[in-house]
């Protein structure tokens, strides 16, 4: 399993930041990179291990999101407020954190 995980690790570190440039530079492709955001969240999160003799689960393709949608996340936080990417970034994650609740998870 370490190495599907690492390969998970790689495609999103390389996935996430391209989708947070993108939503940086305008409000107008914000829906399109949502639907693209969510689909690597659920793609990612299908990655599971099983623990405890397989009585539970761990989840170690969502752990990797989390961790690499916080890190690029951070990155923009430590700016000051009025620079309009930043905002932007902040309007695309207050976006899909509406998506994701409209979907359910």
């Amino acid at each position: 399993m370490p190495a599907r995980t690492g390969s998970l690790a790689e495609t999103l570190s390389a996935s996430i930041p391209k989708i947070f440039d993108q939503a940086q530079n305008t409000t107008a492709n914000h829906q399109k990179n949502v639907v693209a955001l969510h689909k690597i969240h659920s793609d990612a999160a299908a990655f599971t291990e099983s623990v405890h003799n397989g009585r539970s689960i761990k989840l170690t393709g969502e752990r990797l999101f989390e961790d690499a949608f916080i890190d690029v996340l951070c990155r923009v936080l430590v700016i000051k407020k009025g620079v309009s990417q930043a905002e932007r970034i902040v309007k695309f994650v207050g976006a899909y954190t509406k998506y994701m609740n409209e979907q359910g998870w």
